[in-house]
Order: C-alpha cells, then structure tokens, then sequence
C-alpha cells in the first residue's frame, strides 16, 4: 500500500525534489505515491499545495466560504425549479367551465 501525502510539508519536500531536478517516476519511487499525485503536485494543482483558502462572508446567505457561494447557487436553481414546477401544475388544474351546459 502506497502512503499518502497527509501534510502540507511532504507537499513542499515533493515540490522541492522536482525543483531539485528529479524525475516523475523518481519521485514517484522516492515518496510512495501515486502517479497523478506526483503530477498534481508537480503542476500545482494538488489541494494540499495551497494550504490556506481565502474564506470571505458571502453577501447571500451570510456563510464563510470561499467565493462564489455554491449554497446560494443550488438555492437559487431550486427556487426557479421550484416556481416552474407550480406554475405548470396551476395550468394543469385549470378547467375551461365556459363550454359547460
């Protein structure tokens, strides 16, 4: 079983292998990781390499979350589902009773 990168700094001590030089597949057997770790890390897009997000208060609901507001989103797209969904089952209740005997 491969060990996993858990802290920020086997993230920097990886980073600073590849800036030493070292290859992929070096690295790969030096750390015990797996291959898309290593290329994330080495792209720099693994989640661990920017360790603190930048949380901001959202305007909507008021959360601390790290911008755009995903919960604001999914609310406002349900609230239009939601009122889409009524209107059409008013129409389907409506009756024309003016061609009734």
């Amino acid at each position: 079983m491969r060990g996993y990168t858990k802290t920020p700094d086997q993230v920097h001590a990886i980073e600073d292998a590849f800036a030493d030089g070292l290859s992929l597949r070096a690295v790969i057997r030096k750390f015990r990781i797996g291959a898309q770790t290593a290329q994330n890390i080495r792209d720099g897009v693994h989640p661990l390499q920017n360790a603190e997000p930048n949380y901001e208060r959202c305007p909507g609901c008021g959360g601390k979350v790290i911008m755009p507001c995903i919960l604001c989103r999914v609310r406002n797209v349900m609230d239009e589902q939601r009122a889409v969904h009524l209107t059409q089952k008013d129409r389907r209740q409506e009756v024309d009773t003016s061609r009734w005997r």
